[in-house]
């Protein structure tokens, strides 16, 4: 009996080395790619946005990553792209150590046919880096949106920016919009989604969460940061946010690391969003854009 019992002890340390050296050394290191398809019926051209969020370049997470991180964008073809906010973990903390310069030289290779954009986030107010942000992504080629709207015309679809929930500054009349366009909405909070009113068709792209980082059962939940709401990671319809009018989200877990050096059962990921009409989609008969989120 004595010695089935070391057995069984001796498993759950293995069991447990393993998954610490996997949560630690692994999965803070893999990079996925989620593509989606949003329907709409309104009168939309085909556009893919692709969306990468909480980078938190810094101690825990090296800028060295991001040649990796702008390589996979890339690959995708994009018709914009969208960063969700939280460049650096603690720019205070970390800037002697941080190789801006290459950073700087990486982001500014990310393509995009119509354009680049960026939207606050609280790390990006936090620890000093407001001093910065804004000026190093205008110079890494992305246009920061801080509750402003740009209309992409060749997709008739507007595309607005929120600035950060927590630290920043929107007025509650900035959440209300009035076109009745399709309207790609990007903030870093997850919460704001219940605070967005608007006509047309709304769908809404945010970061914030990281999934919890380390997803764990009743524990995740309480790891999510304020600004989160309900909201954890994944899609979300408008019944679920709770939204007067048409409102669907999709909050990623993000990319970086913050507070502990683990990521278990939230893969880093970029989010690749096919805007499509649905008479388009119907007519075009590609199974490969699946799965569709209505």
């Amino acid at each position: 009996m004595r010695k089935l019992r070391k057995l069984w002890v001796l498993l759950l340390l293995a069991a447990m080395a393993l998954i610490f050296g996997y949560a630690r050394y692994v999965e803070p290191e893999l990079l996925i790619v989620r593509e989606i398809t949003v329907e709409t019926d309104m009168d939309i051209e085909e556009c893919r946005a692709v969306f990468f969020s909480d980078t938190h370049f810094g101690i825990l997470y090296e800028e060295t990553h991001a040649g990796q991180i702008v390589d996979r964008i890339n690959a995708l073809e994009a018709d914009i792209v969208i960063f969700g906010g939280d460049l650096l973990d603690n720019y205070g903390r970390d800037a002697e150590m941080l190789d801006l310069d290459y950073l700087k030289k990486e982001l500014g290779r990310i393509e995009a046919r119509e354009g680049k954009f960026a939207v606050f986030g609280n790390h990006d107010y936090g620890g000093g880096a407001y001093r910065i942000y804004k000026d190093f992504m205008n110079e890494c080629g992305f246009k920061v949106l801080v509750n402003e709207t740009v209309v992409l015309e060749k997709y008739k679809i507007e595309l607005t920016g929120f600035d950060d929930y927590l630290l920043g500054d929107t007025e509650p009349d900035s959440y209300r919009i009035e076109s009745s366009q399709f309207h790609l909405i990007a903030a870093h909070e997850p919460v704001i989604a219940k605070l967005v009113e608007g006509a047309g068709d709304n769908f809404v792209l945010t970061g914030h969460t990281h999934g919890g980082q380390v997803s764990v059962p009743y524990l995740t939940r309480k790891l999510i940061p304020t600004g989160s709401d309900q909201f954890v990671k994944g899609f979300y319809t408008g019944t679920e946010i709770g939204a007067r009018g048409l409102m669907q989200m999709y909050v990623t877990s993000g990319i970086g690391l913050t507070q502990y050096p683990f990521r278990f059962c939230n893969i880093p990921e970029i989010i690749a969003v096919n805007f499509v009409q649905k008479q388009t989609l119907a007519e075009s008969g590609d199974k490969e854009l699946k799965p569709v989120y209505k």
